[in-house]
């Protein structure tokens, strides 16, 4: 693993983070920062560049995992001078750990030092999701190395999935005619009509006759539970999966329910 690259997108992870509006998500803390470099990682990648660090990430705890991230990640916000707040953590008996730089220059001067499209990955998703932990947590399950692993399987960080869909979109653009402009508005005014005809269409209609709850109502509705038979009975139990749903389509082809 390469520590200066490490240290340096964990630290422009916090840099950015200090520039938001919402208090709460100028601090970051270890979870946070390794998945933002995980996501840093990802970008570079998916450029062909291979991964910034050069971590092996591991489908482990909370998704993507790098243990020799992690122990970077303290010594990296401390030599920016980040301020570190401890407090109780209701999940774990060591306290909880959150750090904050209010250098507002940090971002133009590590900046530079980072491939374009791993800064702009990382900023993009500091930005979106701050300290939420939860929609930060869900969006790197979602990514594609984490959709072909199984927990315990390392991460295959590569830039096939993103240059496949890179060659089939530049296929697509390149097979499309060229249109004139008087071609163009036809269509736009045909696309119109479409849309007045669903909304005209999707307009609630007055029931004609109007309903009734009154007792006949009341005894059919009773007449219809008993024709659904005796109440379904709470249980509780333990749903055991098999582990290869982990490598099972339906979990990287959202068409699949």
């Amino acid at each position: 693993m390469d520590t200066r690259k490490t240290d340096l997108l964990i630290q422009y992870a916090l840099a950015v983070a200090g520039e938001a509006d919402d208090y709460r998500d100028r601090e970051l803390g270890p979870i946070h920062l390794l998945k933002y470099v995980y996501l840093g990682d990802l970008a570079s990648a998916q450029a062909g560049s291979g991964p910034l660090t050069g971590a092996s990430w591991r489908f482990y705890k909370f998704g993507p995992w790098a243990p020799e991230v992690l122990d970077r990640i303290e010594p990296a916000v401390k030599a920016i001078g980040a301020q570190e707040r401890r407090f109780q953590s209701k999940y774990r008996e060591e306290d909880a750990v959150r750090w904050q730089t209010k250098q507002r220059s940090l971002v133009d001067q590590l900046e530079p030092d980072l491939p374009w499209q791993v800064a702009r990955t990382v900023k993009s998703a500091v930005r979106k999701h701050g300290s939420d932990t939860a929609a930060l947590l869900d969006e790197v399950y979602k990514t594609s190395p984490m959709l072909r692993a199984a927990p315990g399987e390392f991460l295959r960080l590569e830039a096939e999935t993103c240059q496949s869909q890179d060659e089939e979109t530049g296929s697509n653009l390149a097979s499309l005619p060229v249109l004139s402009k008087m071609r163009v508005k036809k269509l736009q005014g045909l696309v119109k009509q479409r849309l007045e005809q669903k909304r005209r269409e999707r307009a609630l209609a007055a029931p004609c006759p109007e309903p009734r709850y009154d007792d006949v109502f009341a005894r059919g509705q009773e007449w219809l539970d008993e024709l659904a038979g005796e109440p379904v009975k709470s249980e509780r139990g333990r749903v055991h999966f098999s582990d290869a749903v982990w490598k099972s389509p339906g979990r990287r082809d959202p068409e699949i329910p």
